[in-house]
């Protein structure tokens, strides 16, 4: 019988990930052990985190084909706006269609302007991002929207205690993770982000791909919007206007490329865990918002140098693995 080589274990970027993430609890907990109880870890740092845990796993898709989408913000607060609009004179049914509804259409235009009209999706969805807040302000004429039955149910229920939006975003999760890594679209949205003129070539439609996962952006972002509004139980024009980048900020802390081609759901989750006990950490710590602001980049900073320092040394590594036979001079 032969030997199996027993494989080597490798510390990749998620593990660093994962001790950036367990480090930070520990050295908040042991500051304050009030970070600890169930109550605050699920009912305040958890769900403080989810919306923006949920448009990251969609804009994930986007920005591993080397696109971006900062009209995630606008989006939320847009179709969560026309839901409470709409439920008001038609129940909250009417509400909740009226609201996935008009993020998916939010979505698809976006799509159709990047895939279509080749426009650029920086220029694009920065466009759109003001145009959609636009249309908020005029829909509300600079007033609040409120909350309405079944929004309340999304952005209050608990399951034994553990706030049902948890479950949505663990469900989510998993789906992005599956489609991601374990499906024929996701293989097609990387050799998108590597070079999408010869996967254009190679048969594949880059442009019907494009304007799906943009689709699906817009719809997770009126998801979202929906647990945003029973969360907080109104929601003003411009209470999505820093979303965009904080959404971009933790998939690109989670490792991805923001040329596009490289990255991971792993990776985007865990960097999702990573701003949730950052932020609630900061909180209970008693830290100002202008010092969060500076943790935050830090963070952000330090974790990119790491992922470069990483991806050089495993590229070495599969150089080296590559070629047995070239001398080691050769292989410098």
């Amino acid at each position: 019988m032969k030997n199996r080589k027993s494989k080597k274990f490798r510390f990749t970027f998620n593990w660093a990930l994962a001790v950036i993430l367990v480090v930070l609890f520990i050295a908040i907990a042991a500051i304050n052990s009030v970070f600890l109880s169930f109550d605050y870890l699920v009912g305040v740092m958890l769900r403080n985190i989810v919306e923006l845990g949920m448009m990251a796993l969609a804009v994930t898709l986007i920005i591993i084909t080397g696109g971006i989408d900062l009209s995630v913000g606008s989006i939320l607060v847009f179709s969560s706006m026309i839901g409470g609009i709409v439920a008001i004179h038609g129940g909250s049914f009417a509400g909740i269609t009226a609201a996935l509804v008009t993020g998916t259409v939010c979505g698809l235009f976006n799509g159709f302007l990047i895939a279509k009209i080749t426009i650029s999706p920086l220029v694009t969805t920065l466009a759109t991002m003001y145009l959609y807040m636009g249309l908020a302000r005029s829909i509300s004429g600079g007033d609040s929207v409120y909350s309405y039955p079944a929004t309340q149910w999304f952005g209050t229920s608990e399951i034994a205690y553990i706030p049902l939006q948890i479950f949505y975003y663990a469900v989510l999760a998993f789906v992005f993770w599956f489609v991601l890594s374990k499906t024929t679209l996701g293989r097609k949205l990387y050799a998108i982000g590597l070079n999408e003129q010869a996967t254009n070539f190679s048969g594949i439609n880059t442009n019907r791909v494009k304007i799906i996962i943009y689709t699906l952006s817009g719809l997770i972002c009126a998801f979202a919007g929906l647990i945003w509004l029973g969360r907080f139980t109104s929601i003003k024009y411009d209470a999505g206007t820093s979303l965009g980048l904080k959404v971009v900020t933790i998939i690109v802390l989670g490792g991805t490329s923001i040329a596009g081609g490289i990255g991971d759901m792993k990776g985007t989750i865990l960097a999702t865990l990573i701003i949730a006990v950052l932020n609630s950490g900061l909180t209970v710590l008693n830290i100002p918002i202008a010092a969060q602001t500076i943790v935050h980049g830090g963070i952000l900073i330090i974790s990119l140098v790491s992922y470069f320092v990483l991806n050089n040394r495993m590229s070495k590594r599969r150089v080296v693995e590559l070629s047995p036979g070239l001398e080691p001079s050769v292989r410098a």
